[in-house]
């Protein structure tokens, strides 16, 4: 796998919009906290965009994407926010571009579909992480901070992905398995099954999160994974937050009996309760990697370095 060159002070940061629109006013003091942090920040186009609910046209938002890869001077790129849209450029993107200029990438939700392809297609570790507009402009606490930090500017050494002290991992099935880390938001990964860039999940962990979906919603979802057989396929699962996952009405399944219903019978290590997703704190993790996870012992090891 590719791998983008570690982020040090006084680097550019390259800022795209693949998918919703934000407001100026919070990207405005979302720049201004990471450049008091000590980067430099370019915004795309597309920031200032906007056509109907996305941040400007599907030609605008994806050519920000191929420029700032092809840019010399872009260190690294960070999404402005999730929302919807990545999955309307997805056949606008030059992937060997991205290939050929290997870069740190950071989002997350709907930039799940961005991640699966530029994993599969450029062979570019990325990162599931926080973004611009979503979560620098008021709260960028300081675990956020440090888990990103820590990944894209010390990440050249394998080490471990750790919970905040007072949310431990738990496990719904034992087991250890290692494999390539993937996935990202479970309804993105979920609507690209069946195109040209469906997700390869063969001997890989799946890494899930969601936010706002009824448990039934959430039941759809991974029975579609399981009908497809790419959950038979999976080494193990991580399963990250999923805030404001409840059920719909009093006869609906509970979330945790959703999973041990729809998970425990493919007999593989499950861990769950990783601080990743729509949650806050949220941890960085790094997809496309080789990781290790020990659903007995609680931990979660990313095996090889992710920046250069």
């Amino acid at each position: 796998m590719k791998r983008g060159k570690r982020l040090a002070q006084n680097d550019t940061i390259g800022i795209v919009a693949p998918a919703s629109y934000a407001d100026t006013e919070k990207t405005a003091k979302a720049a201004a906290v990471l450049e008091k942090l000590g980067y430099q920040i370019k915004l795309g186009e597309s920031c200032n965009c906007r056509w109907y609910s996305f941040s400007g046209d599907d030609q605008r938002r994806a050519a920000d994407i191929n420029e700032f890869f092809q840019d010399p001077d872009i260190d690294a790129i960070l999404c402005l926010r999730g929302g919807y849209g990545s999955i309307r450029i997805l056949d606008k993107i030059n992937w060997d571009l991205a290939k050929q200029n290997p870069k740190i990438f950071v989002g997350f939700s709907d930039i799940t579909a961005l991640h699966l392809v530029l994993n599969q297609r450029s062979d570019l570790i990325t990162f599931h992480g926080p973004m611009l507009a979503a979560n620098m402009a008021y709260d960028f606490d300081m675990v956020t901070r440090s888990s990103l930090e820590k990944t894209i500017c010390m990440g050249y050494e394998p080490f471990a992905i750790d919970n905040p002290p007072d949310e431990p991992l738990q496990s719904l099935h034992g087991g250890q398995a290692e494999g390539i880390l993937t996935g990202g938001n479970l309804q993105t990964l979920v609507s690209i099954i069946g195109t040209p860039y469906e997700p390869d999940l063969e001997g890989k962990i799946l890494f899930i999160e969601e936010v706002n979906e009824a448990t039934y919603r959430i039941d759809r979802a991974l029975s579609q994974l399981l009908l497809s057989g790419k959950l038979h396929q999976a080494a193990g699962i991580i399963l990250g937050d999923f805030k404001d996952c409840n059920p719909d009405a009093p006869e609906d399944m509970p979330l945790m009996e959703v999973f041990k219903d729809r998970l425990g019978s493919l007999r593989i290590p499950v861990i769950y309760n990783l601080r990743c997703g729509h949650c806050n704190p949220k941890l960085t993790l790094p997809l496309g990697v080789l990781a290790r996870i020990d659903a007995d012992e609680l931990r979660i090891e990313i095996l090889e370095n992710v920046v250069e």
